[in-house]
């Protein structure tokens, strides 16, 4: 199954191929749109539905519905890739997600936008799932690393430029206009169409290979996944109230300092490739940690504009190498049978962390303030980078000669 599908995807040239491409690449920046599309809304939107009782409380429900969404459906994805095959999974999830995101420009039923809302992220997380499975069937692992990180740094440009471009539909048209920037999935529906090859994914291997199997190989990376995913939240949740402790109050300056992760993940992202083949797996990880630590570590000691932007963009280091890391870790280690469900589940496991992480900072922030919070998860990261560093020494570096290939 698996050689087959490798070759049904190497088969695919040309125009096809560049559709096939944007396919692929197109998982954690639809993702990211996910919640930055409407961020600058969210005020209009509470205003709206204030008749409604507690238009507030439901304009940030609004804006955490498809955090449900998400986790659910990576899970949901693994496990229909390898039972439905990523052509029919992906065609779906586009359209589920066009018209879940788009269904603000024209649902004023609450309840049902926030349906709307869940199925946005129940199709956000199909498409990053069945996309990173294409990206780890066709590709040798060298270049594999180089689109999964490609892959991500769109994602950080993609997060920015909604931002942007949802401030000015809303200026022009209202807060429903930036609904429309979902719709950017629907021609990616007629691209997967093309592109997608129709790929067997199921038979006897998949059942040699049953999900408690694949969990419980690869437990360690999820347990890492799951505490760690968390902190990529920190710039948007957790540094507006480190912030507002230092006296930076300007709207302007925090959105710039802020911004200074975001630019960073991009930048890292991009070179994700280039530094795991330098430092190899452990010490990819060991930098990551180092640039988690060195993030929370600055913020906990900042008092002004350009220390607070220093850590942000440590915190962005991390961030950016993160996610396209433990992808390319699990794609590396799991059978090609069980790829599908094992990449759902990083992604559940991802979003699961970021949906659980206030409840772990705010009971720290509140014993220990916004700064001395900082400074405990930096002192812990740190310990964790240390334990990395010890582990790997003495490891012996991989066997395997590796070759890229386009």
């Amino acid at each position: 199954m698996a050689h087959s599908a490798t070759e049904q995807l190497k088969a695919v040239h040309g125009l096809r191929w560049a559709a096939l491409l944007i396919v692929m690449l197109s998982g954690p920046p639809l993702i990211s749109l996910t919640f930055s599309t409407i961020a600058p809304v969210i005020p209009a939107m509470a205003r709206y539905f204030a008749g409604h009782g507690g238009g507030t409380f439901f304009a940030q429900w609004i804006m955490t519905t498809p955090a449900l969404g998400l986790m659910i459906g990576g899970t949901l994805g693994g496990y229909l890739i390898d039972r439905i095959g990523p052509r029919s999974l992906i065609i779906t999830a586009f359209a589920v997600f066009a018209l879940g995101g788009s269904a603000g420009l024209w649902i004023d039923h609450p309840i049902a936008l926030l349906v709307s809302r869940f199925l946005l992220g129940l199709g956000g997380a199909c498409v990053a799932t069945g996309a990173t499975w294409l990206i780890g069937e066709r590709f040798d692992e060298i270049t594999r690393r180089k689109m999964i990180g490609i892959q991500d740094s769109l994602a950080g440009v993609a997060a920015m430029s909604a931002v942007l471009l949802s401030g000015v539909l809303a200026a022009a048209g209202g807060w429903r206009m930036p609904f429309a920037i979902y719709l950017v999935a629907a021609p990616l529906v007629v691209l997967a169409l093309i592109a997608v090859p129709s790929i067997a994914t199921g038979g006897a291997d998949r059942a040699a290979t049953p999900t408690r199997t694949v969990v419980s190989s690869l437990w360690p990376i999820y347990a890492l996944v799951l505490a760690m995913a968390g902190l990529m939240m920190m710039p948007a949740t957790q540094v507006p109230f480190l912030l507002e402790h230092n006296g930076i109050v300007s709207p302007v300056l925090k959105s710039r300092i802020i911004a200074c992760s975001a630019a960073l993940s991009i930048v890292s992202a991009a070179l994700y490739a280039r530094v795991r083949q330098k430092l190899g797996e452990r010490g990819t990880l060991s930098a990551i940690l180092m640039a988690f630590a060195l993030g929370t570590i600055t913020l906990s000691q900042s008092s002004g504009v350009w220390s607070a932007a220093a850590g942000c963009m440590l915190l962005g280091t991390g961030t950016g190498l993160f996610s396209p890391h433990f992808a390319a870790v699990l794609i590396a280690r799991t059978p090609h049978a069980a790829r599908g469900r094992a990449i759902g589940l990083m992604y559940s496991a991802v979003f699961l962390s970021e949906f659980l992480s206030p409840l772990v900072i705010l009971p720290l922030r509140e014993a220990f303030g916004a700064k001395g919070c900082f400074l405990i998860l930096g002192l812990a990261l740190l310990t964790g980078f240390v334990i990395s560093v010890l582990q790997r020494r003495g490891t012996p570096p991989p066997s395997i000669v590796e070759r890229s290939e386009i």
